[in-house]
């Protein structure tokens, strides 16, 4: 499956397109989101299936610091002609502070009457007990916050 990533680590607003156009085309596509700078970062996913038996993955990691604001929409949409297509979105957002805000919103748009199609969605804090459990192994607090990040962003 043919894999692109994609990172945004300033403040803004995109959207993206991911075509399905071609039978049979297979995708998976990464949107990684560091919203540790103060801002506002707004983006819009659509996995776009116009052709049948379209198999695809859309993931979307982001972290939100104080004071940003992370806005994540993801839109899996299948055209009447795009029988059995797959595909999975995935929206997660990790926030690092009380004064973050963040929403992720997935959606579904299927004309297709044969097709797997679903979602999955959560915005959450950083585990007070990995924190923990990372400080006990000698690292500073914000080492493991740090530590935690990284993993979670998959860098």
């Amino acid at each position: 499956m043919k894999k692109l990533i994609k990172r945004y680590d300033k403040p803004g607003e995109w959207e993206v397109i991911i075509p399905f156009d071609n039978t049979g085309e297979e995708r998976e596509w990464l949107g990684i989101v560091d919203g540790r700078a103060p801002g506002v970062y707004n983006l819009t996913v659509v996995a776009e299936h116009s052709a049948p038996r379209t198999t695809g993955r859309v993931t979307v990691r982001a972290v939100c610091g104080a004071e940003s604001v992370v806005q994540l929409k993801g839109i899996i949409r299948i055209g009447k002609e795009a029988q059995e297509t797959n595909d999975f979105l995935e929206l997660r957002v990790l926030m690092l502070s009380p004064t973050s805000r963040a929403t992720a919103s997935p959606e579904l748009e299927i004309l297709a009457n044969n097709v797997k199609a679903s979602h999955a969605a959560s915005v959450g804090r950083v585990d007070h007990e990995q924190l923990l459990y990372l400080e006990s192994r000698g690292l500073s607090k914000r080492v493991a916050e740090e530590q935690i990040i990284a993993g979670w962003l998959g860098v």
